[in-house]
């Protein structure tokens, strides 16, 4: 299958948001901190809301008397205009939370008793607000250069993924539920939604690499299976930094992009922005490893999760190249243009590189 893609936009905030000037651990707006408070009945005086991190969406700390008690995400008008999808995604959580199925962060409600909270800031526009109780903890992705046994923890993200989809295929979702869906189109279409992976500063010769290495990665998803086994639920941003550590327990996060596609996206979530170092293979085949402690590989699914890496590198390439505020930062953000076109060569000499 072959498309003829114009250059997308990422559909994220404005050029210059309200909270784009803003560093890591700077106060918020003061409309946020009011509103904040007004909404979860925090005592202004006693609390302050300071940045965690900066993507399409804004997170920040909440801390009470100098103590962190909460983060708050708040998700910016041209990204999220209602608060469905939001009350969705806490629908599934608060369900995983509830069986059992992983540990996933405590939701805190706005004193109105909803999920969320709609928001406005100076110039009357609306943002959506989620708070969940604050989590201690080293992300995964934190603990990883210093662990004994890196494969071990990769396993444990497949036997992870593994279980949530597990979860999915037995979740009985409300009526109202409403998730997007992460369609080849959605990754590097036309209307991709985290930018074009097209505008990336390469030589010519490397971007009709990476178009090649595009069509072959479509053509492979193009009959892959829709089986309620192969297609469901899935978190779409399963990567060790949104694992955080308590000893042995884990905690996953940022389930914002959760939605609708085949099983091994979350594979392919894994690897985000890793997908060109050396040891990329090892983390994959550790991740189905744990997987098939749970449920099963097949030799397509191998096929179709190597088929969306190569299509997930190509939609983080487009965020890196065209959001400031997205993918990785420092030398792991430099070497995203290049190391896609060596992960381009690896999938266009082998379709299933990274499972053997």
């Amino acid at each position: 299958m072959t498309t003829d893609d114009t250059l997308g936009s990422t559909g994220l905030a404005e050029p210059d948001p309200p909270f784009g000037r803003l560093a890591v651990g700077a106060p918020g707006p003061r409309w946020l901190h009011a509103a904040l408070c007004a909404a979860w009945g925090w005592d202004p005086p006693r609390t302050a809301v300071d940045l965690l991190a900066l993507s399409h969406n804004a997170t920040f700390r909440v801390s009470v008397d100098g103590r962190p008690v909460a983060v708050t995400r708040v998700a910016p008008p041209a990204y999220l205009e209602d608060t469905a999808a939001v009350e969705s995604e806490v629908a599934w959580m608060a369900a995983l939370g509830a069986a059992g199925t992983v540990r996933v962060p405590t939701l805190v409600p706005p004193v109105d008793g909803r999920d969320v909270a709609l928001v406005a800031d100076d110039e009357d526009r609306h943002w959506v607000c989620l708070t969940w109780r604050y989590v201690p903890g080293p992300s995964l992705e934190d603990a990883l250069p210093g662990s004994a046994d890196p494969a071990g923890w990769h396993r444990r993200v497949g036997t992870t993924a593994a279980l949530l989809h597990e979860h999915a295929l037995g979740y009985h979702r409300p009526l109202d539920f409403v998730r997007p869906t992460w369609e080849p189109a959605d990754l590097v279409g036309p209307g991709s939604r985290w930018g074009a992976w097209e505008r990336a500063r390469l030589p010519a010769a490397d971007l009709a690499l990476l178009g090649r290495a595009r069509t072959a990665a479509l053509d492979a998803v193009h009959d892959a299976s829709r089986a309620p086994d192969a297609w469901g639920l899935v978190h779409a941003d399963l990567r060790p930094g949104n694992l955080l550590l308590d000893g042995d327990d884990v905690t996953l996060i940022d389930f914002d992009d959760c939605g609708f596609s085949w099983f091994v996206l979350d594979l392919a979530g894994a690897l985000s922005y890793v997908e060109h170092l050396p040891d990329a293979a090892d983390r994959a085949q550790a991740w189905a490893a744990g997987y098939q402690e749970v449920r099963p590989l097949t030799r397509q699914d191998a096929r179709t999760a190597c088929a969306l890496s190569m299509l997930r590198r190509l939609q983080l390439l487009g965020r890196t190249v065209t959001d400031p505020r997205g993918g990785p930062s420092g030398a792991l953000r430099a070497e995203q243009p290049a190391g896609s076109v060596l992960v381009a060569e690896r999938y266009l000499r082998s379709a299933t590189w990274l499972l053997g």
